[in-house]
């Protein structure tokens, strides 16, 4: 394998977090590398640019794919919109030409001495991939977490052995371009609708989430959240032979993990092992509980029944858990609690974060809009029942306003506010002590924002100033 790619010319697409290592992998085992990104020369960073000390032919700018056709493989960084011209006339006639093409994820998944744990979903990846790392740590494993958005996958590569366990966050995004993946152990949190910019339907979306159980067998486990129906009806196109545990945040006869009485624990030969009361979890909202019931499912896969004989362990790594930034992240509380969930860019995860909370809730929404005008009157109808105002910015303020007053809020309860300064100081202005104030965007963040964090990381100086 370490001689595969001598003397072969390589073409990697996109040359940013996932692109750099998959470049210099390449190059390292012999591989004439072409470098492909739409940047300017002056815009590169100075890493991009070092690139070309190791022999990598950069082309960049207006590029048209110049030499492309020379390439006997195509390394594609996630996020390339390959159902969008030109880049899809480009890869179909690569790929009539006899040229291999892949992503950075299957590029790693091939040479990755580790068995994988991979987590996929439309939210709740990021958290379920962080806590599942730790728990296995706390078990004596050797545990590294990389994918989507933490460290890519690539670059993990030279930490990991046999002995260690990779957690893989996988989005749809990198999950088309794979064709070899297999996972020990596969999850799959939620299909909810999103991406409605990348792929040309919903359905083709939430396809795609399934092809990272293709390749699994009766070695492999499919970690499934019960709790989700449209989950359980994808769950139909899984391999006949792979294992299939369910998880779920609710009493669940078929579940291994599950709620009774209060308590998250494991069932097993017909015996419930309890690991930690519900009010113990340091994450809010069933939703969440969901992921830490598929966390302690994925596991239980992984370890066997030893999982059973570590439940106080698991429970402590439980109750230490830190969420990441951006997801339901109390960011201020001075008699007002302050909520940044900037992370929330779609309708469902916004009706998350207000079920999450008790009244009397303040939700802050907009931006711009992901999914056409109807994706969002079911979130219009839980913000008018729950939602004490409703404060709108961006793009989609309109929008919005005029969704939830077709849902029953009374007009005065809309406001109105352009942007998120002003919205958070009305906000401070309406809130009483016991009052939640919920930055829930349900929106990207690309109409004001530079990213979803640093929407996040605004709101939270502004939360703290106004608090």
């Amino acid at each position: 394998m370490q001689k595969y790619f001598q003397g072969k010319t390589c073409a990697v697409l996109g040359l940013a977090r996932s692109g750099i290592p998959a470049a210099q992998f390449l190059a390292a085992r012999g591989a004439r590398v072409l470098g492909f990104d739409n940047k300017s020369r002056d815009e590169l960073s100075t890493e991009v640019l070092s690139l070309e000390e190791l022999g990598i032919e950069l082309i960049t700018g207006e590029h048209n794919f110049d030499g492309i056709e020379n390439a006997s493989l195509i390394v594609l960084s996630p996020g390339l919109k390959i159902h969008h011209e030109p880049l899809r006339t480009v890869l179909e006639k690569c790929r009539s030409n006899g040229v291999e093409i892949i992503g950075e994820m299957e590029l790693a998944a091939r040479f990755c001495p580790a068995p994988i744990i991979a987590v996929t979903g439309t939210k709740g990846k990021s958290t379920t991939v962080k806590l599942l790392t730790e728990l296995l740590q706390a078990c004596g494993e050797r545990a590294i977490s990389c994918g989507n958005t933490g460290s890519p996958f690539m670059a993990a590569l030279p930490q990991l052995t046999p002995a260690s366990w990779v957690v893989l966050e996988v989005s749809s995004f990198q999950l088309e371009t794979v064709s070899t993946l297999k996972p020990r152990v596969a999850v799959l949190l939620n299909l909810l609708e999103d991406h409605q910019d990348y792929h040309p339907t919903l359905e083709q979306y939430w396809e795609t989430k399934m092809r990272l159980f293709a390749h699994q067998d009766q070695d492999d486990f499919a970690v499934l959240n019960s709790d989700e129906k449209r989950v359980l009806e994808y769950a139909a196109q899984l391999p006949k032979e792979v294992k299939v545990l369910l998880a779920s945040a609710n009493k669940c006869e078929k579940c291994i993990a599950q709620m009774q009485d209060g308590e998250l624990g494991l069932s097993y030969k017909s015996t419930f092992e309890p690991v930690i009361s519900i009010d113990e979890i340091p994450l809010a909202g069933e939703h969440n509980h969901a992921n830490v019931a598929a966390a302690l499912t994925a596991l239980f896969a992984a370890l066997g029944e030893k999982v059973l004989l570590q439940t106080d362990i698991i429970a402590t790594a439980i109750k230490k858990f830190s969420s990441l930034p951006h997801r339901l992240e109390v960011v201020a509380s001075n008699g007002v609690t302050w909520i940044n969930d900037s992370q929330a860019t779609i309708p469902d995860a916004s009706m998350a974060a207000l079920k999450a909370f008790a009244a009397p809730r303040i939700l802050i929404a907009g931006g711009r809009a992901k999914l056409e005008i109807d994706a969002y009157k079911n979130w219009a109808k839980e913000v008018a029942s729950r939602a004490e105002y409703l404060i709108t910015i961006g793009e989609a303020q309109k929008m919005f306003g005029d969704l939830a007053r077709e849902a029953g809020m009374a007009s005065e309860k809309i406001i109105a506010a352009g942007d998120l300064k002003t919205a958070v100081e009305i906000a401070a202005k309406l809130a009483t002590p016991g009052s939640t104030v919920i930055f829930s965007p349900a929106c990207a963040s690309f109409d004001q924002f530079k990213s979803y964090e640093d929407r996040g990381n605004q709101f939270r100086q502004l939360a703290n100033h106004n608090s």
